[in-house]
């Protein structure tokens, strides 16, 4: 049987039956998921590097958030993404103030 996982990601309203076993390892999988995501946020305010969002980035930098994505691109600011948000590092964002692109 195919993962779970994939199942949901490639197929739309469908229904599942599914063995305990199954259910019991995708949801370690999620949970192990989540425990990765929590561990990148707990780095990122360890090393007190706060995460800012795309508008917060956007409005600190006076560009519009289309420019972030083209920066991104272009290697000038890069996102971190985290739980399928695009964040940007604090300290990035005082480094491209400080020499206005």
């Amino acid at each position: 049987m195919s993962n779970i996982k994939d199942i949901l990601c490639t197929e739309k309203n469908v229904i599942l039956q599914v063995s305990s076993e199954d259910l019991k390892a995708f949801a370690q999988e999620i949970l192990i998921g989540a425990k990765s995501i929590a561990m990148i946020e707990a780095e990122m305010v360890a090393t007190s590097d706060k995460l800012l969002t795309i508008d917060e980035a956007a409005k600190l930098l006076s560009v519009s958030k289309m420019t972030l994505y083209r920066w991104d691109q272009n290697g000038i600011l890069k996102k971190v993404e985290i739980g399928g948000k695009r964040r940007y590092r604090k300290s990035d964002i005082e480094r491209l103030a400080g020499c206005k692109i």
